[in-house]
C-alpha cells in the first residue's frame, strides 16, 4: 500500500507566493492563509493581511471578506476600515448571511462606517436567519431596546433558537428570562436545568447563577456549602461577582469554611475587576 504523503505546506508556500507576485488572486488569498496559520512559513498576521489585501484590491470578493474579518480582529492597516463595511454589504447582498452578521457587528462597533444601532439591528436580524451568533446578538438587541423598540417577547424566542443552537450565552440569557419571567411564564424549572447544562459545558454565569440560587433558596434548597462550591468554580474562572461572593463566604465562614485571609484574596481580586462592593468590604475588613 502507498502511504498518502502529507501536504508540504512549506513548497505550497513557494508556489503560493510565485503565483501571488505574478497577480494570481485566489494564490495571495491562499498565501495569506498560510501566513494566518503559520502552515509552512512563520505566523505573520502583518503578512497575512498583506496578501489578503492584494487579494481585495483585485476584487477577490473571499479575500475582501476575509480582511474584513481580521479588521474586526484588530490586525491591519488604517485604509483597511474603509473598505471594511463595503466588502461585507457585497457579500452580504449576494445572500452570505456570516457577511451579514458581520456587517451588523460594523454598524454596532462603528467599524467603517459611522456607529448605527438600527442599521446593526436590520443586518443582525437578516444574518439572525441563519447565524446562531447573529440571534443571541439580535436577541440582546430586542431585549435592550438598542436601535428597536424593546420586545421580551421576541427576544425570549430569538434567545430560544440561539440556544438550541448550542450558544451557551443564549442558553443564560434564556435561562434568567425564564427565572423572571420576562417575555413569557415564569419557569424556574427550566432556567435551572438550562443553567446546569450550560455549567456542565463550562459556562462561568451560569455556575455564578446556581451558586446564587442555593444561597437565596430561589428555586432550589438553601445549601451554602454547594453555593460556595459553585461560586468557587465560577471565580476561578474569571467571574467578578463570584469572586466576591467566594470572598464573602470565605471571610464570613458561610459554608463553614472560615478563612479569612482567602476571603481577602478572593474579595481583592473582584475588585481588581472594578466591583465596587468588593473594595468597600476590604476597607471594612482593613478597619
Amino acid at each position: 500500500n502507498v502511504k498518502s504523503r502529507p501536504p508540504d505546506f512549506s513548497e505550497a508556500a513557494i508556489w503560493y507566493r510565485r503565483a501571488a507576485e505574478g497577480g494570481h488572486q485566489a494564490a495571495a488569498r491562499a498565501l495569506a492563509s498560510l501566513y494566518l496559520t503559520g502552515n509552512g512559513v512563520a505566523r505573520d498576521e502583518q503578512e497575512g493581511a498583506h496578501w489578503l489585501r492584494t487579494a481585495a484590491s483585485s476584487g477577490n470578493r473571499a479575500a475582501q471578506v476575509d480582511l474584513a474579518n481580521l479588521v474586526l480582529q484588530g490586525v491591519g492597516e488604517p485604509d483597511d476600515i474603509t473598505s471594511v463595511a463595503g466588502w461585507f454589504e457585497a457579500a452580504a447582498l449576494s445572500g452570505d448571511l456570516i457577511a451579514a452578521f458581520n456587517l451588523g457587528l460594523c454598524f454596532a462597533k462603528g467599524v467603517g462606517v459611522h456607529q448605527d444601532e438600527t442599521r446593526a439591528a436590520q443586518w443582525l436580524r437578516r444574518a439572525a436567519e441563519g447565524v446562531a451568533e447573529a440571534q443571541y446578538m439580535y436577541a440582546r438587541i430586542l431585549r435592550d431596546g438598542r436601535g428597536v423598540a424593546a420586545d421580551a417577547q421576541q427576544a425570549r424566542a430569538w434567545f430560544a433558537q440561539a440556544a438550541e443552537g448550542g450558544m451557551l450565552d443564549a442558553q443564560v440569557a434564556l435561562a434568567e428570562m425564564l427565572l423572571n419571567g420576562s417575555g413569557g411564564k415564569r419557569s424556574p424549572e427550566a432556567a435551572i436545568q438550562l443553567f446546569r447544562r450550560a455549567a456542565a459545558d463550562g459556562h462561568a454565569g451560569a455556575m455564578f447563577a446556581l451558586g446564587a440560587l442555593q444561597s437565596s433558596g430561589e428555586g432550589l434548597p438553601v445549601d451554602h456549602v454547594a453555593a460556595q462550591k459553585w461560586f468557587a468554580a465560577a471565580a476561578e474562572r474569571g467571574h467578578g461577582q463570584a469572586q466576591l461572593m467566594l470572598g464573602r463566604y470565605f471571610s464570613k465562614g458561610l459554608a463553614g469554611e472560615h478563612y479569612p485571609a482567602v476571603g481577602r484574596l478572593w474579595l481583592e481580586r473582584a475588585a481588581a475587576q472594578g466591583l465596587e462592593e468588593a473594595a468597600d468590604e476590604l476597607s471594612e475588613l482593613a478597619g
